[in-house]
């Protein structure tokens, strides 16, 4: 292709290419960088749907494992509990009977029977703690595996306006 073209070659050339880009052509210079913008903000839009949603994914696998150590943490300390509750009861038993008290009856076994249903208690109310944090973790999860497909989602709407605008700029 030659460099620059002068006289009767240039607008010979200018007719050829004025077919194509030019003034009357079928592809306007205006046009082009009309579609080719068009195409990185549907591009833009799409990326940005999907980098969102892969985030909110990956939060969501993050409250999932927290839900998951919550419910380890809590099945570990409710069983300590107990065993410390279990420890308690025999040191008492022993305390009790050593100063020649019956265990089996009187005040002794209400004694016994009110530090074995305070330390169950304990346990429970340590169970159920665990579940609320549990379950509050899961809904966050929940929450946001949904943001991420809505943001998807949202994405696609915003390529598609992207593309409809651009068109209707180049062709309207």
């Amino acid at each position: 292709m030659e460099a620059l073209l002068f006289g009767a070659q240039a607008s010979a050339t200018a007719g050829v290419t004025s077919g194509l880009i030019g003034t009357g052509g079928l592809f306007k210079m205006g046009t082009m960088l009309s579609s080719i913008g068009t195409l990185s903000s549907v591009m833009g839009a799409i990326g940005g749907g999907s980098a969102a949603n892969q985030a909110a994914q990956f939060q969501g696998d993050m409250y999932a494992r927290q839900a998951q150590r919550e419910r380890e943490m809590g099945e570990l300390q409710a069983g300590r509990l107990r065993t410390e509750n279990e420890r308690v009861a025999a040191t008492q038993r022993a305390l009790l009977a050593s100063g020649g008290r019956d265990i089996s009856s009187g005040s002794a076994l209400l004694i016994q029977g009110d530090l074995a249903e305070e330390g169950e208690f304990n346990a429970l109310l340590t169970e159920n703690n665990t579940a609320a944090k549990i379950s509050s973790l899961r809904s966050q999860e929940v929450l946001e595996r949904a943001r991420g497909k809505n943001a998807k989602t949202a994405s696609y709407f915003r390529a598609g306006s992207s593309l409809l605008k651009g068109s209707s700029k180049a062709f309207g």
